[in-house]
């Protein structure tokens, strides 16, 4: 489990997060949504320890953040870390040098997923397949919790469709899985946990499934019913 105590940030006079806490659980998809600029991607960074936190704690499996953390868990950001002069197999390549648990067989059967080719330079790819490669170079990673910031944001419908089937397949298994978006159409029927979020608060935190049995209600309705009341 995740758990996120009480996280504060300020950056210069702004205060980003106001006392942020929620738990994310392995084998769940935890939903953080809230319109952009409302500190969603800080607190992911401050779960990898990436933006240091001027209070509060975070914890997973109960320990605070150290090295061995970094074994359990990854971050797909929202934009291609890669060189764009790389071809997607030599991406592959210095995942596999720099991460002991890179797992090759997943790297490849998420390439047939993708539809994509080893040989293609990422400079050349359309933005839907950039994403997807990023995406795969993260869930290829034999880790316990995947991050993912806006994973469908500025690409094709037919793009967010694949992404989409990945959270139903084997390929995400029993993985804790956190994703920041304001875009949630397509994931709405896969997510376990919503934390809606604006202004650098909390304003909800609630189980999708029991909100759809026991108030009858989406995800969406709930979102507008919080953000506007």
């Amino acid at each position: 489990m995740i758990e996120v105590k009480g996280i504060t940030k300020k950056f210069g006079r702004k205060k980003v997060l106001k006392g942020i806490s929620f738990t994310a659980n392995k084998g769940e998809i935890t939903c953080i949504i809230g319109i952009n600029g409302v500190g969603k991607t800080t607190i992911l960074n401050g779960i990898m320890n990436l933006t240091p936190m001027n209070s509060g704690e975070i914890l997973i499996d109960g320990e605070k953040i150290n090295k061995k953390s970094y074994e359990k868990i990854t971050f797909i950001p929202d934009a291609m870390t890669m060189l764009p002069g790389l071809r997607i197999e030599q991406a592959m390549q210095f995942m596999q040098d720099f991460y002991q648990s890179w797992n090759q067989g997943r790297a490849d059967e998420l390439l047939g997923f993708f539809k994509l080719t080893k040989e293609d330079k990422i400079s050349t790819l359309s933005k839907g397949n950039t994403t997807k490669v990023n995406l795969m170079l993260g869930l290829a990673l034999d880790v316990d919790y995947l991050l993912m910031d806006e994973p469908f944001s500025g690409i094709d419908i037919f793009s967010r469709e694949q992404i989409a089937n990945v959270f139903t397949s084997h390929l995400i298994e029993d993985r804790g899985v956190i994703i920041t978006t304001h875009e949630i159409n397509d994931i709405e029927h896969l997510i376990d946990k919503v934390v809606l979020v604006d202004e650098g608060i909390v304003l909800r935190e609630f189980n999708a499934e029991q909100v759809r049995e026991e108030e009858g209600k989406s995800v969406v309705d709930v979102m507008r019913e919080v953000f506007q009341p």
